[in-house]
C-alpha cells in the first residue's frame, strides 16, 4: 500500500467511483466491505428538507459499502465536500472485506440528525448506481431499491 494512506468506507453517494474521483482524485485501491452492527438511514438534513445518508449503531444489522485507499490530502478534499466539521465528522470504524479481513477505516457520521427524512430521488439513484457498480450483495441492493424517495 502507498505510504500515508488510509481506508475510507463509503456507504452513500461516494460509492460512485466517478463522484469520489471528481471530489478527491483517483484512489490507490478499492474493494467492497461491510460494517456490522450498523444501519443505513437518511436522517442527515439536506438542502430542501430531504435526508442524506448516515449510519448509526444497530445490533444485528449490516451496512455494505466501498473501501477506497486515499491519501490524507485526498481525505481532506473529501472533508470539504462532506462539510466537516459542521455537517459531518470523521470517525474510525472496523469493517470486514470480502476475504473476512478486519480493517480500520475512516467514515463520515452526521452531526445533526432528524428522524422521518427521505432521500432525494436523484441522490438515492446515485447510491444504488454506486452499489451496483461495485457488485454489492444482491440482498443489500434490493434493500436499497425498496427505499422510498422524497
Amino acid at each position: 500500500m502507498a505510504q500515508n494512506t488510509v481506508w475510507y468506507f463509503a456507504y452513500g453517494s461516494n460509492m460512485s467511483r466517478a463522484q469520489v474521483k471528481h471530489r478527491a482524485g483517483e484512489p490507490a485501491a478499492e474493494k467492497i466491505a461491510r460494517l456490522d452492527n450498523y444501519e443505513l438511514n437518511f436522517d442527515k438534513v439536506a438542502r430542501g428538507g430531504t435526508g442524506t445518508a448516515n449510519i448509526a449503531p444497530a445490533d444485528g444489522k449490516t451496512v455494505w459499502g466501498v473501501l477506497y485507499r486515499l491519501t490524507e490530502q485526498q481525505l481532506k478534499a473529501l472533508d470539504r465536500f462532506e462539510g466537516v466539521p459542521d455537517h459531518y465528522r470523521r470517525s474510525e470504524v472496523t469493517v470486514s472485506d470480502a476475504e473476512g479481513n478486519r480493517l480500520s477505516a475512516q467514515v463520515y457520521l452526521a452531526r445533526k440528525v432528524r428522524k422521518g427524512l427521505k432521500p432525494d430521488r436523484v441522490y438515492l439513484a446515485r447510491i444504488i448506481q454506486g452499489a451496483e457498480e461495485h457488485g454489492l450483495p444482491a440482498d443489500y441492493l434490493e434493500q436499497l431499491k425498496k427505499i422510498v424517495p422524497a
